[in-house]
C-alpha cells in the first residue's frame, strides 16, 4: 500500500469508525474462545495429569504391598526359621509360598531342615548310643582295674574273690559264680569262694556234678555254656600264667543270653584270677620251703647236739646199770630201770621230731604222708587202725600241715603206749567252708579221770598245737569205751591271709 502524507478520507474515517467496534468485538469474541478453548485444554490436562497421578500412586502402593507380601514378609519368614534353625529348633518350617523364586527358596529350605531334623535325631541317636557304648566300655575297664588291683595288690584272699565275684555279677549282670580250684590229679573241685549260701552251693555241685565244667577228658581250655533244667550256666576255664588252676562258672539269668562282650570280659577275668591263683601257689611253695628249710636246719642242730647227747646217755644208763646190777637194791634198780626207760622214750619221740621236721615238701602230698604215718603206728601197734580222709581237695599251709601230722603223731604214739587197745581210727575231714575236723578214737581203756585235763606231756603239746592252728581240742571217752580225740578249725589255706 502506498504511503502518502495525504489527509485522512473522511469516508474511510466513517467506514473505519462503523466497523472498528464490529471488528474489536469480533475480535473480542476470538480471544474469548481461545481463553475458553484453553482453559477447557488446562482443564483437562489437569483431569489427566491428575488422574495420572493416582493410578501412578495407586500403582506403587500396589507394588508395595506385592512386595510386602510376596517378598520382604516371606524374607522374614525365612529369616526366623533360619534363626530358629540356628538355634537348634529343627522343627521349623515356612508356610507354603507363591510359586515363584522365594516358593522355591522356602520349599528348598524346609527340604534342607528336613534333612538336617534327620541327620540330626539319628547323630543324637548315634551319639546317645556312643555315650553310652563309651559309658559301659569305661565300667567293664573299671571292672577290670578293681579287679587287676584287688588281685595284685593284695594277698590273694577268699574275701577277696568272694568281692571280685559280687562286682562281676554286678557289672556283667550274671547269676551267682564261683570260683572252683582243681589239680589235674585231682577227681573233685574245691569251692575256693562263691555268692551262693553254702547250702544252696552244695545242692547245685551235688546235682551238677564236676564233670558238667571239668569234662570227663582234659582239662576245659574255652568257655562252655550248659543247659540243665532250668540252670543256665556258663564255666570259664582258669588259665594263666601257663598253668590251669580250675574253673569259674556263672549261672545265666532267666531270660538273658551270654552276649560276646561278656565273654570278651570273662575271659580276662579268669585269666586274672588264674595268674593270681598260680602267684598264691607260688607264694605258698615258696613258704613252705622256707618252712621246711628252717625245720631242717633245727632238725640237723637237734641230731648234732640233744640226739648225740642222749644217745650218750643212754650208752652210760646201761653202763650204770650193768655195773649196779650184783649189788646195786631193788630200789636202786628200780630208779636206774625207770631212768634207763625215760632216756629210750625221749630218744624215741627225738627221732620222730626229727622225722617230722625232715618232710620233703613237694614229693610227698600231705594226704600220702597221712597214709604213710597211720600205717607205720599200725606197725608199731600190731592192730588194725583206720584211716578215713574227706578232704575234698582242701589245701593246708605248711605251717598248718605240720602241726597237725604232729598232733596225730603225738595221738598215735598215746594209743600205743597207754590205750591198750586193739582198734583205733582216724578220720579227717573238710568241708567247702574250710572247716577242718579231726577224730582219732580207739578201744582201749579209756582216760583215767585226771589225765586230760592234768599235765601230761603229750596233751600239752597237743593243746599247744590245737592252740596255734586256732581250733578247739576236746578230750572225751567212747559210748562204746576208749578214748577220743577231736579237734576242730578253720585252715588258711594257701589263698588265706597268713
Amino acid at each position: 500500500m502506498p504511503t502518502s502524507n495525504a489527509p485522512p478520507d473522511p469516508v474511510n474515517q466513517r467506514w473505519l469508525a462503523q466497523a472498528l467496534p464490529a471488528f474489536t468485538t469480533l475480535i473480542d469474541r476470538v480471544a474469548h474462545g481461545l481463553e475458553q478453548d484453553l482453559e477447557s485444554r488446562i482443564q483437562t490436562l489437569r483431569w489427566v495429569l491428575g488422574t495420572l497421578l493416582l493410578g501412578a500412586l495407586l500403582l506403587t502402593l500396589s507394588i508395595i504391598l506385592h512386595l510386602q507380601r510376596d517378598f520382604f514378609i516371606p524374607l522374614k519368614v525365612l529369616l526366623r526359621s533360619a534363626q530358629a534353625v540356628q538355634n537348634g529348633q529343627f522343627s521349623a518350617r515356612i508356610s507354603p509360598q507363591p510359586n515363584n523364586e522365594l516358593g522355591e527358596v522356602g520349599n528348598a529350605f524346609n527340604a534342607m531342615v528336613e534333612r538336617l531334623s534327620v541327620l540330626y535325631e539319628g547323630l543324637e541317636q548315634r551319639v546317645a548310643e556312643k555315650t553310652r557304648e563309651l559309658q559301659h566300655s569305661n565300667h567293664l575297664l573299671q571292672l577290670l582295674y578293681r579287679t587287676a588291683t584287688r588281685l595284685t595288690e593284695q594277698d590273694l584272699t577268699q574275701e577277696i574273690l568272694l568281692e571280685m565275684l559280687v562286682d562281676v555279677e554286678r557289672a556283667l549282670d550274671l547269676g551267682p559264680g564261683i570260683v572252683c580250684v582243681r589239680r589235674e590229679e585231682d577227681s573233685r573241685a574245691y569251692p575256693l569262694a562263691t555268692t551262693l549260701p553254702e547250702i544252696e552251693r552244695a545242692a547245685l555241685c551235688e546235682s551238677l556234678g564236676c564233670s558238667i565244667c571239668f569234662g570227663a577228658g582234659r582239662p576245659p581250655t574255652a568257655i562252655s555254656e550248659h543247659h540243665v533244667g532250668e540252670i543256665h550256666l556258663v564255666s570259664i576255664p582258669l588259665t594263666g600264667g601257663g598253668q590251669w588252676q580250675g574253673v569259674m562258672p556263672f549261672q545265666i539269668l532267666a531270660g538273658n543270653t551270654l552276649q560276646t562282650w561278656q565273654a570278651q570280659i570273662l575271659q580276662t577275668l579268669a585269666g586274672h584270677v588264674a595268674t593270681a591263683l598260680a602267684n598264691a601257689r607260688r607264694t605258698e611253695e615258696r613258704h613252705r620251703l622256707a618252712v621246711y628249710e628252717e625245720r631242717a636246719v633245727i632238725a640237723r642242730e637237734l641230731h648234732d647236739s640233744l640226739a648225740q647227747s642222749l644217745s650218750y646217755l643212754k650208752i652210760q644208763v646201761s653202763l650204770l646199770q650193768t655195773r649196779l646190777e650184783p649189788k646195786a637194791t631193788p630200789e636202786l634198780q628200780a630208779t636206774v630201770e625207770e631212768l634207763k626207760t625215760g632216756l629210750n622214750s625221749a630218744y624215741r619221740e627225738l627221732r620222730e621230731l626229727l622225722t617230722t621236721f625232715r618232710l620233703t615238701p613237694g614229693q610227698t602230698p600231705f594226704t600220702e604222708e597221712l597214709t604213710s604215718v597211720v600205717q607205720e603206728a599200725r606197725r608199731r601197734c600190731g592192730f588194725d587202725i583206720l584211716l578215713e580222709q574227706r578232704m575234698n581237695n582242701l589245701e593246708l599251709g605248711a605251717n598248718e600241715e605240720i602241726h597237725l601230722m604232729r598232733l596225730i603223731r603225738e595221738a598215735l604214739i598215746n594209743i600205743e603206749r597207754h590205750a591198750k587197745a586193739t582198734w583205733a581210727r582216724v578220720t579227717l575231714e573238710a568241708n567247702s567252708l574250710r572247716q577242718v575236723e579231726l577224730c582219732i578214737e580207739d578201744n582201749g581203756q579209756g582216760w583215767p579221770a585226771t589225765t586230760p585235763s592234768g599235765g601230761h606231756f603229750g596233751l600239752t603239746i597237743m593243746r599247744e598245737r590245737a592252740a596255734f592252728l586256732k581250733g578247739v581240742l576236746n578230750f572225751d571217752t567212747r559210748p562204746a569205751g576208749g578214748a577220743r580225740i577231736t579237734l576242730t578249725f578253720i585252715a588258711l589255706t594257701p589263698y588265706a591271709a597268713h
